[in-house]
């Protein structure tokens, strides 16, 4: 069996709708790249109430982005983190977390506006976003029919795309 490193998608355990304090971390880093999301954060803080140590970094501009990966190295084992961003920087931060040793089970994720799902079309092997309620697209690589499968891929990163002829799909 080949190992796959953990992807953030769109029904990803460790998207929440609100921040929750487990008790089983020594530490808590708190990334936030999303100003909007600030009661979330303070309400996590306010229930932490100095029973453990936490570090909050915001996350302003590109530049920044890039030093979280050299933040999040320097963690010690059993560091939980709380991220708070939009959809790309929330992806990013989740996939420099990965990297440097964070397990889905130490990570929550709070997503400000949409999430985004992907497509893997399985005849030109083309990746591309697909709304949330479509269950078939077009592929705008190659034009074919793809029927949008349960299945998430973490090796493609999407969701597999099965190619078929729409004229022969039955409607019940």
């Amino acid at each position: 069996m080949v190992y796959s490193s953990p992807v953030l998608f769109d029904q990803s355990v460790t998207i929440v709708e609100k921040f929750t304090v487990r008790q089983n971390g020594r530490k808590i880093l708190i990334i936030s790249a999303e100003p909007k999301e600030a009661d979330a954060i303070q309400q996590l803080i306010d229930e932490i109430n100095g029973q453990i140590e936490y570090e909050l970094i915001e996350v302003n501009d590109e530049i920044q982005l890039s030093h979280v990966n050299e933040i999040l190295d320097r963690q010690k084992m059993g560091t939980q983190l709380y991220i708070s961003a939009k959809w790309e920087d929330a992806v990013s931060i989740f996939a420099a977390a990965i990297e440097a040793g964070f397990s889905e089970g130490e990570i929550q994720t709070l997503i400000s506006g949409k999430k985004k799902r992907y497509v893997y079309c399985l005849k030109c092997y083309h990746l591309q976003e697909a709304a949330e309620e479509e269950t078939d697209i077009i592929c705008s690589h190659c034009q074919i029919s793809l029927e949008i499968g349960p299945f998430f891929s973490r090796e493609r990163k999407g969701y597999i795309g099965y190619p078929y002829n729409p004229a022969f799909a039955t409607t019940n």
